[in-house]
C-alpha cells in the first residue's frame, strides 16, 4: 500500500547506510523525501522513484540548524511534512578503563542529544499545528544489552530508547508518535570500521570479527540495511498508526 503523494518523511543521517535505506523504502512507499546530513546526501536520492526528493544540510549538534531545517520541511509548499527518521550514529569501541572523553562526548552529541534536539523542534511544531506524524529514532539492539568494549554506544542506545517512550508520551496529544529501530549487526561500513577496531584490540582479523558478529544471531548472517529501512518507513508511515512508544528489534534471535 502506498503513501499519498502530499507525503513527505525527512530522513536525518541520510548520508548513512540506514538512512540512505530509508530513504529508498519511503520513496517505494510513495512519501517524498528529505535527505538531511552534515555531508553530502544527495546520493541517497540517486535512482529513487517519485518526485518532491530534496538533498539538505543539517548539523544535529547544532540546534538552530536542526529547528531551521524542519520548519524548512514544515513549510514548504506541496507535500506535507508527517514523518521523520533519525539515523546519524557514532560508535566508540574500547574498555571503561581508558574510555576517550573527547570521542565518548562527540558519540553522545549524536546518538543522544542531536536526537533531543531533533524532538524539542518537532515537539514545539506540533504544539502550534497538531497534525498525524510518525518520528522514528534508530537505537540498536546494543539499546537492549550491553557488552565489554561497547559501553559508550550502549549507554547512548539505551538513553535513546527511553527518550523515544518519554517523547512519545508527551507529543500524542498533538497527533505525533515516536518508535525505536533497534537493528542488530547490519553490514555496513560503521560496522566493518568497528570490526577492524575489536580485530585491532584483539589482535586477530576483522574477518574473524565479522564472523563472530553474523553468528551471533540465529540466522548466521548480517542484517541488510535495507531490512531496517523497510521497517523505518512503515513506523513513519499512517499503515503504524497504532504503534508509539515501542522499539522494534530488526535482528534474528539470539544464537542457540
Amino acid at each position: 500500500m502506498s503513501a499519498p503523494r502530499s507525503s513527505r518523511v525527512v530522513v536525518i543521517g541520510a548520508a548513512g547506510a540506514l538512512g540512505a535505506a530509508a530513504c529508498a523504502a519511503l520513496a517505494a512507499r510513495g512519501h517524498a523525501v528529505w535527505a538531511a546530513d552534515a555531508a553530502d546526501a544527495a546520493p541517497a536520492l540517486a535512482d529513487l522513484p517519485g518526485d518532491g526528493h530534496r538533498a539538505v544540510h543539517v548539523d544535529v549538534t547544532d540546534q538552530q540548524s536542526v529547528d531551521d531545517l524542519l520548519r524548512t520541511a514544515w513549510d514548504a509548499p506541496g507535500a506535507l511534512l508527517d514523518g521523520l527518521v533519525y539515523s546519524p550514529g557514532v560508535n566508540l569501541t574500547g574498555p571503561v578503563a581508558g574510555l576517550d572523553w573527547p570521542g565518548y562526548e562527540r558519540l553522545m552529541d549524536v546518538n543522544l542529544a542531536g536526537a533531543f534536539r531533533t524532538g524539542q523542534a518537532l515537539a514545539r511544531l506540533l504544539e502550534k499545528g497538531p497534525r498525524p506524524f510518525g518520528a522514528v529514532f534508530l537505537s540498536s539492539t546494543a539499546g537492549l544489552r550491553g557488552e565489554a568494549g561497547g559501553a559508550a554506544y550502549s549507554a547512548s542506545k539505551f538513553a535513546l530508547i527511553g527518550f523515544v517512550q518519554s517523547f512519545a508520551a508527551e507529543i500524542a496529544e498533538h497527533g505525533g508518535r515516536a518508535n525505536a529501530v533497534c537493528p542488530g549487526n547490519v553490514d555496513s561500513p560503521m560496522l566493518r570500521r568497528l570490526a577492524a577496531q575489536v580485530a585491532d584490540r584483539e589482535n586477530t582479523t576483522t574477518e574473524e570479527i565479522l564472523a563472530r558478529f553474523a553468528d551471533a544471531s540465529a540466522f548466521r548472517r548480517l542484517i541488510d540495511p535495507a531490512e531496517v529501512g523497510r521497517v523505518c518507513a512503515w513506523l513513519a508511515s499512517a499503515e503504524s498508526s497504532g504503534l508509539s512508544g515501542q522499539n522494534l528489534v530488526v535482528d534474528g534471535p539470539p544464537a542457540g
